[in-house]
């Protein structure tokens, strides 16, 4: 009987191979990096076990491989991090096309409400023209906010202020119905 051994000898160009394998994993068909262990690698490869632990501690495997996995994972947080923050932009222009639209809308019914007013036709109630007020403020908020702005001192729910100031506008378009009405089509200033 001979006392030849079966086990594959290990390389330098093996070693390089089996090294790559333990510290940086291979990326699997879905994507998923897969990391083996040295058992998985002395049978893969078929070594002698004491060989392959005796390499692996002799080159600090185990800290290159915890260290390849500590920037792998900055990569990744700084890969998720710049794909939110162009989901974010992305979020932000949609927002502020919607506030532009919003404040458009807004601004084609004030304009029927005027035209109504000058043909002294009946213009919408109060209760509309306070809508059309709360979508102008509404506007102003998604703007901002998609702007980047603070919003905090935008408060579209100040219902004390908001009817105060609704009542004013309200008594001053009331005030130039009658003023109009009694000069007959001619310009007030």
């Amino acid at each position: 009987m001979t006392n030849k051994s079966t086990k594959s000898k290990l390389t330098e160009q093996l070693r390089t191979v089996i090294r790559t394998e333990f510290v940086q994993g291979i990326e699997s068909e879905t994507g998923d990096r897969i990391f083996y262990t040295l058992e998985d690698l002395i049978k893969k490869y078929n070594l002698a076990s004491a060989t392959l632990y005796r390499c692996a501690k002799k080159h600090n495997w185990k800290e290159l491989r915890e260290q390849y996995n500590l920037e792998f994972q900055e990569k990744l947080n700084e890969k998720r991090a710049e794909r939110m923050a162009q989901k974010s932009m992305n979020w932000d222009d949609a927002v502020f096309r919607s506030a532009k639209e919003l404040r458009k809308q807004a601004m084609y019914y004030l304009k029927l409400n005027k035209n109504a007013m000058e043909a002294e036709t009946k213009p919408f109630p109060p209760s509309q023209f306070l809508a059309i007020s709360n979508a102008f403020l509404i506007s102003q908020k998604l703007g901002k906010i998609a702007l980047g702005e603070i919003t905090e001192n935008i408060n579209v729910n100040t219902t004390i202020k908001e009817a105060e100031a609704f009542h004013t506008a309200m008594e001053l378009l009331d005030e130039l119905a009658r003023a109009k009405s009694k000069v007959n089509d001619t310009a007030i200033h």
